[in-house]
Formats: C-alpha cells, structure tokens, sequence
C-alpha cells in the first residue's frame, strides 16, 4: 500500500488561520518641517475677503546733497516710496470617500484594526498638509516636473525631475505658458514612476509631448500659493510686484549659483552657506535663521567639516520636532524631505507671514453635517457610499524677500 505524505501547507489550509500583527505599519513619509516652522514661528494674518494687501517701504528718500557754505543751493526735495503687495489667499482640498459597508464592517476592534472612517478623515488632512509643505517649497504656478526629452504618440515620459510625482497622482499634462492642453493631457493619472537617473512615468493617456509641456497635479495650474523657488529668486513676479522692473530690485530674494547649471552642479560648502547669510545681510532688514536644503546637500556640507576640521556633537544638534541640524556659524541646517534636490534656501523668519481665512475642517451642509451620500453615474441615483471634502484657506506670503536666499545647482544625491 502506498501512502501520500502530504505537508501542512497543502492538507491543513483550510482550516489554518491567517495572523494579522496590528497596529499598522505606517509606510509614508509625513514630515513637513517648513510647515512645521512657519505654524510655529511666522506672524498668522486672520482675515476675510480674496487677498491681503501690504504696504511696503520700496524706495529712501533720495533728495539728498552735500554743498559749500556760501549760499548753496538746496536739493531737490524727495519722497519716501511704498508698494503694495498682494497675497490672494489659495483654497485647499481632499476629498474622501467610504463604502457603507466598510464603516459597518470596522467599527469593532473584532473587525478591523481601524475604523475606516477615523482613519480615513485623519488620513486626509495629513495627506493634505504634506502636499502643502511641497507647495511652501514651489513655484508659485503649481508645476511639478518639465518634459525633458520630446514624446510622440506615447504613454511614457522623460522628466527634468520625478520628485513631487507619484503612483496615482492624478495630473494635467498642459503647455506651460498657456495652460492649454493640446496634444498633451487633462486630468490622467500616472500609473507607473522610475526615479534616479531615469526620471520617467507613465501616464494612462497617450500624449505628445516637448519641453513646452509641464506637469501639474490635475486643476492646480496658478492655483497654489507662492513657495520659496518663486520668493527666494530673482527677476520675477512675486506678490504683484515685478522685481524685474527698475526700481524694484528691492524686491529680489539673494540667489548664489554653487554650480554653473543644472548638470554642473558642485559642492556646497561652509563658504558658500556664509555667502549667501553676508547676502541676506547685507541687503535686508534682517539675518539668515535657518538653511533648508536636502538631506544630500547636507551630507556634503557635513563631509567637509569631517576633512577639515574636528566634527563633534558641539556643530550637530537636535531641534524643534526631532530634526537634527548642523551648524554654520551657529545657523542650523536642516534636510527637509520636499525641498527640491540641488537647492538650499537661507531664511529670516521675520520676513513671512502665513495668511488664514479658513483653518483646517471640513465642507459642512446645513446643521453641521460633513458627510453625503455619493452620486451614482445616472441622474437621481445614489451609491452607499458616504463622501465629505476637507478644506483649507491659508496662503503663505513673503513681505520682505530681500531677507531670504537660495543656493543653486549644488551637488546633491542622484538628484529625482
């Protein structure tokens, strides 16, 4: 007689259980360091209405003169200068959506880890509060990536960078100076990303494509706010105000190329970091608080201490929130994760002001209620499924980027 030894695994499955070892491991990255520090530290405006308007002082009096004593002739008077800036305050969301079901089946410890309904309306306020510690960091426009490299008739793009792009996101793939569409895409998603020295993702759409085109998260085109690549530059319009024009240069942030390009990036070292602080300085009414910059420029400026001079824990130290820094002439530098590879950023803190219309919540309907049932896909029908939509209407605004600066092109990690 022959007998059938079988394993475990194949005669006992049925009736075998599978082990679940909660909590949850959290897999995401939600460190929001800038947000952090301007929460904290800058001035918040409450207001109402679309925008805040500040004056500032623009221009000295310049009717000024030295004569000789016998019946001089006076200068011609002058006049102290002010402008306006204006900060439209930006409109936030993040919307959830949850099966009936789901929240029935969870609302026991037997069964699930979570309720999905907690878990899901403070998932999204936080995935909202990381995507706005990327905007502090922007361009003002809502661009995440340039096309690098032209595309025919492809799913698949080359970036100048992947960084601020993720499996899911859903984008617009639009000219840049105009927003329109064209042969590109409105509102697809991404569906696969290969960062390094790749820089690709897929769309679900097929575009075609040059460096004409940008990226941006579907519908935020000249929607978000003003971050520090728009504030700490040069030649630009930043809050009204154009500091390329004559007599407005007053309203430039300090910027240092450590490199020549992108692509010939080089080390930023102690020096370059004392440069830019001298810059800020020198031209405002206030001094360098804080370096921002990226965990690899970081590295590098560390590295050079350690093959300069003695590295100890007296240039290393921790600070607000678990951050650690080290120090350039007693400035810390700190690694924020969504700064953008091949910049650092020198700020007074003074020189910012975070404008709330709105603080955190939720789209309420009348008494109070923040979640509806959702919509099916014909006319007058509904799905169990229960919907609400968190909000946000703050703006980050700069009234004196004079006392800001950036570093750019500098050596950095294989660079997404």
């Amino acid at each position: 007689r022959k007998f059938l030894i079988q394993t475990k695994a194949t005669y006992a499955d049925a009736i075998l259980k599978d082990l679940y070892v909660g909590p949850i491991v959290e897999q995401l990255n939600y460190k929001t360091y800038l947000l952090d520090q301007i929460e904290r530290d800058t001035d918040h405006v409450d207001h109402t209405g679309r925008r805040a308007i500040v004056p500032v002082h623009s221009s000295r009096n310049k009717g000024r003169g030295s004569r000789a004593a016998t019946t001089p002739t006076l200068p011609t008077a002058g006049v102290q200068a002010w402008q306006d800036a204006i900060i439209p305050i930006r409109y936030h969301y993040a919307g959830i959506s949850v099966d009936d079901s789901a929240i029935t089946a969870s609302e026991s410890n037997e069964g699930a880890f979570i309720n999905i309904l907690d878990a899901e309306t403070k998932g999204v306020a936080q995935d909202l509060r990381k995507d706005l510690n990327r905007q502090v960091f922007g361009t003002g426009d809502g661009l995440l990536a340039t096309v690098a490299v032209t595309d025919t008739t492809t799913t698949a793009l080359t970036l100048d960078s992947v960084q601020y792009v993720a499996v899911g996101d859903p984008v617009d793939v639009i000219i840049k100076s105009s927003g329109a569409t064209s042969l590109g895409a409105a509102a697809t998603s991404i569906v696969a990303r290969v960062g390094g020295s790749t820089k690709t993702v897929a769309l679900a759409t097929t575009v075609t494509v040059d460096a004409t085109y940008g990226v941006y998260i579907a519908g935020n085109r000249n929607n978000e706010m003003d971050g520090l690549r728009n504030i700490c530059s040069t030649s630009r319009t930043l809050h009204s105000i154009n500091s390329a024009t004559a007599g407005n240069e007053f309203w430039n942030g300090q910027v240092r190329n450590v490199g020549s390009a992108a692509g010939s990036e080089a080390v930023a070292g102690e020096t370059s970091f004392e440069l830019l602080a001298d810059d800020v300085g020198l031209t405002g009414q206030g001094e360098v608080e804080v370096f921002l910059t990226s965990r690899g420029i970081r590295r590098r400026l560390a590295d050079t201490y350690q093959s300069q001079k003695r590295f100890n824990d007296a240039q290393a130290v921790n600070i607000h929130g678990g951050y650690s820094a080290i120090m350039v002439n007693e400035v810390p530098v700190v690694s924020d994760d969504d700064c953008p590879r091949t910049w650092a950023f020198g700020l007074d803190k003074d020189a910012f002001r975070w404008f709330v219309q709105a603080s955190p919540g939720w789209l309420e309907r009348g008494g109070g209620g923040i979640f509806h049932l959702k919509d099916g896909s014909s006319a007058g029908t509904k799905v169990a499924a229960w919907q609400a939509w968190f909000r946000v209407y703050e703006a980050l605004g700069c009234v004196a980027p004079n006392r800001t600066g950036s570093l750019r092109f500098c050596t950095d990690d294989n660079p997404s």
